[in-house]
């Protein structure tokens, strides 16, 4: 069974997709197939994922990285390390995507969420958004002890 064509033929058609599903039904598989099809086409692709071992797993880079956020852990950390605005050259980076991948999106704490969607807002992106993950396998990277929310908790 091809797990791969529903999810692309979204994709292709404008639509934000979130994949999810439990330890070994294919999210990774499915992920590298979607990929290999977009940059079949010369389309623009960015593997990102919160920690550097599973952006390595994809081949991408850390969204810190990617997004220029430094080790900001929210938006007003953001602001007070004087990288709330974005830079031109990010925004160039940001915008020129066809297909952002977030991989093991349950890493992925609301305050980062909501970093991510600033920047995304700031870049005027106009592409679309692979979200991949399984809430159930593992937490938010957060620092500290603090209360900790997913991302699908963000405002």
């Amino acid at each position: 069974m091809n797990l791969t064509h529903l999810p692309l033929e979204k994709l292709q058609n404008g639509s934000n997709v979130f994949l999810t599903g439990g330890a070994g039904v294919g999210k990774t598989t499915t992920t590298r197939a979607i990929i290999e099809a977009y940059e079949a086409e010369a389309k623009k692709v960015a593997k990102l994922a919160s920690t550097g071992m599973a952006a390595t797993l994809i081949g991408g880079q850390t969204l810190h990285s990617f997004f220029d956020l430094g080790i900001a852990a929210d938006v007003d950390e953001l602001e007070r390390n004087g990288k709330l605005k974005i830079k031109k050259k990010i925004k160039k980076l940001i915008s020129s995507m066809d297909l952002i991948v977030i991989d093991e999106i349950s890493m992925v704490s609301d305050k980062l969420f909501e970093m991510i969607a600033l920047r995304l807002q700031q870049a005027e992106y106009a592409g679309v958004l692979l979200v991949v993950g399984d809430f159930l396998q593992l937490p938010p990277v957060v620092r500290g002890y603090g209360e900790v929310h997913y991302a699908f908790e963000s405002p």
